[in-house]
């Protein structure tokens, strides 16, 4: 009978494979929308990257809701590796390096659990703020920034502090929802709910309504900008680059490169970042004053606008990109990135699927 017991321990059964399953899911096709919003900030901020660790937290979310519905070990770091797959095949920025960067995340949420033994606030904000922080140490042992100490340690406390409120909180807060919704409700759940464990008094009843009531509105918040990324902004990654030229110009565009093949140029730029460069190369593409000018920009245009499909876009003179032979428009694997040889690393964008005249 304790043999028993103990394989039921660490067997994952149907019902906590689809857990594990649905939520991976969900979570990996949410991270290239949060990837948006860490974007946004960052140009909010004007860094080139960091700020958008302040929603690192929402990326482990995920991992919590799986380790608090299963409550089985190695639970959490199934759903990093399958999430991180989803969030490859969704397009994500990262390549292949984002699922080790997701496995990671399971992990330290595995652990930390194992450690604590408890499956509580404390535990919970505890795996999300290490999770969440790890992102930032992985990526700089993959692509080592040259960016200083202090600024790595400082946006990784960021990310901890992210992880403590929208992962470890926050996925408290839903699992408490959850586990009181009699559908969804664990064996381990009804035990807890049957010792005593959660307290059903009016002041208790009082404190999770107001719980709900803020969860509800921060959940629904999320999903409503996801719904708008995903309709408006966001393009399937197996469709073949695409760029549109909008705004204030006579002729509008939705091109691929091919369109303009009879232009195609080759410079030697050099990549000068505030932490990355990268050595002088050639570059082979469409200059992208030809661009703007079969899309005929009106009287009064002044700036040009370059976008890109994670939120970073950058701002130009636009008489200055007319008469620019150094900016050209080029693709790498599946995606168009715009080469600026006259302006330093923070304007050549990857990504890109718009450009903006005003």
């Amino acid at each position: 009978m304790e043999e028993r017991i103990s394989h039921r321990k660490y067997y994952l059964g149907n019902r906590e494979l689809l857990i594990i399953a649905i939520l991976s899911g969900i979570g990996g096709v949410m991270s290239t929308y949060i990837g948006y919003l860490g974007n946004l900030l960052n140009r909010l901020f004007g860094v080139p990257f960091g700020a958008g660790q302040f929603v690192s937290g929402l990326h482990v979310f995920w991992f919590i809701l799986v380790a608090g519905l299963v409550r089985k070990p190695g639970a959490a770091t199934a759903a990093g590796l399958l999430k991180g797959i989803i969030e490859l095949l969704t397009g994500s920025t990262h390549g292949v390096a984002i699922i080790l960067v997701s496995l990671t995340q399971g992990l330290l949420v595995d652990a930390v659990l194992l450690i604590m033994r408890r499956h509580n606030l404390l535990s919970y904000a505890l795996a999300g703020g290490f999770a969440a922080a790890s992102n930032v140490f992985v990526f700089q042992l993959l692509y080592f920034s040259h960016a200083p100490i202090a600024y790595i340690l400082f946006i990784g406390l960021l990310a901890f502090v992210s992880g403590v409120l929208l992962a470890g909180s926050l996925g408290h807060s839903v699992l408490e929802i959850i586990l009181q919704a009699r559908p969804l409700r664990s064996s381990i759940a009804e035990e807890e709910m049957a010792a005593g464990v959660v307290n059903t008094g009016t002041r208790a009843k009082t404190r999770t309504s107001v719980r709900i009531a803020i969860t509800g509105v921060l959940m629904a918040l999320l999903a409503l900008g996801a719904v708008y990324y995903y309709a408006f902004i966001y393009e399937l990654p197996w469709t073949g680059p695409r760029c549109l030229v909008e705004g204030k110009v006579a002729n509008p565009l939705s091109f691929q490169l091919s369109y303009f093949k009879q232009h195609e140029t080759t410079i030697t730029a050099e990549l000068i970042g505030q932490f990355t460069h990268i050595p002088p190369q050639e570059y082979t593409g469409i200059p992208v004053k030809t661009i703007i000018a079969e899309a005929g920009p009106l009287q009064g245009a002044q700036k040009l606008r370059v976008i890109a499909t994670d939120g970073y876009e950058v701002e130009f003179d636009l008489e200055k990109v007319l008469n620019d032979d150094q900016m050209v428009l080029i693709q790498e694997d599946d995606m168009l990135r715009l080469i600026a040889g006259n302006y330093e690393g923070g304007y050549w964008v990857k990504l890109v699927n718009r450009m903006v005249v005003e």
